[in-house]
């Protein structure tokens, strides 16, 4: 059976149908990264898959990068790397409270991933949703004379562990609010406990890069805003104050309500996406909810 595109959302995104998981031919790889260029996300239904049948689907897309953490890298595979909320015997199974915030992934390295993947190996039935934003219609949405003054201009970017946000929503109610609070001391004294890893302390070492705020895409050459809210740190050439200002504005007018898709996972779902091209966050689970998700990046080139 041929793969099927179908809409996943009024303005982007598709879900993929027909794929076994397992068994993917190169006709196949090649029709998902033209979906992928396309599409800018992709979501594949994979129930029953494993971590065997993930690591095929991330294949399809290209080379693996090994994750510059390992603390939480899968035990039977280690290319894979666990995020999750679950603790067991009091210890975290996965990393957790990364990724609350608007970005677009390993932003601090000469060589972005080209595309994330995710497997939700176990999804709650609320809460956990990912937020996704196209950075290419932020682009077109800005005005010409912003489009000018970001002609040749490069934002500096800098790994840094802002962990324990979790969620870069701007309209959670207080209750929620008080729960996250709550979830972030206590995280943070959990993290405070336990000894850096020595890749966490090589990555946090790792020196500034500067790539376009303007990149262009290298597979459909269209030019997209490309931001981190946490690694960007600076603009070449401005100084701090302006640049930062600059930035937080940017991230505003790409991240509007009315232009976010809001994936809401079901167990087995994998999903795909293009860091040249969107911009992602992840959202707030309750701790009583169980949520454990599988991740893999595709290598990627220099943002030009």
């Amino acid at each position: 059976m041929a793969l099927t595109f179908r809409p996943l959302s009024p303005l982007f995104g598709a879900r993929v149908d027909g794929l076994n998981p397992g068994d993917i031919s190169a006709a196949e790889a090649d029709a998902l990264k033209a979906g992928l260029a396309q599409n800018k996300i992709l979501s594949i239904p994979a129930d029953g898959a494993g971590p065997d049948d993930f690591l095929a689907v991330a294949r399809a897309f290209g080379e693996l990068e090994p994750f510059f953490l390992s603390a939480y890298s899968l035990d039977t595979h280690p290319e894979i790397y666990v995020l999750s909320n679950v603790r067991k015997n009091g210890a975290p199974i996965g990393r957790d409270g990364a990724g609350f915030h608007w970005h677009s992934d390993h932003t601090f390295q000469e060589r972005p991933c080209s595309a994330t993947l995710l497997h939700g190996v176990t999804c709650p039935d609320e809460g956990g949703d990912t937020l996704f934003v196209d950075m290419v219609a932020a682009y077109r949405r800005l005005p010409e004379a912003m489009k000018r003054r970001l002609e040749g201009l490069k934002a500096i970017h800098k790994y840094q562990k802002k962990e324990f946000a979790f969620t870069a929503e701007r309209d959670v109610d207080a209750a929620t609010a008080a729960k996250i609070a709550d979830l972030k001391r206590l995280r943070a004294s959990e993290e405070a406990a336990r000894p850096k890893s020595a890749s966490a302390k090589a990555s946090g070492a790792s020196p500034a890069v500067a790539h376009p705020i303007v990149r262009t895409h290298p597979v459909t050459g269209e030019k997209a805003l490309y931001l981190n809210e946490e690694m960007t740190v600076g603009i070449e050439g401005m100084s701090d104050d302006t640049a930062r200002a600059l930035l937080r504005d940017l991230a505003v007018h790409a991240t509007p309500e009315d232009a976010i898709v809001r994936y809401k996972w079901r167990s087995g779902d994998i999903v795909i996406w293009d860091n040249a091209s969107t911009m992602h966050s992840a959202t707030y689970t309750d701790p009583a909810h169980d949520r454990v998700m599988h991740r893999l990046t595709i290598k990627g080139e220099r943002p030009i």
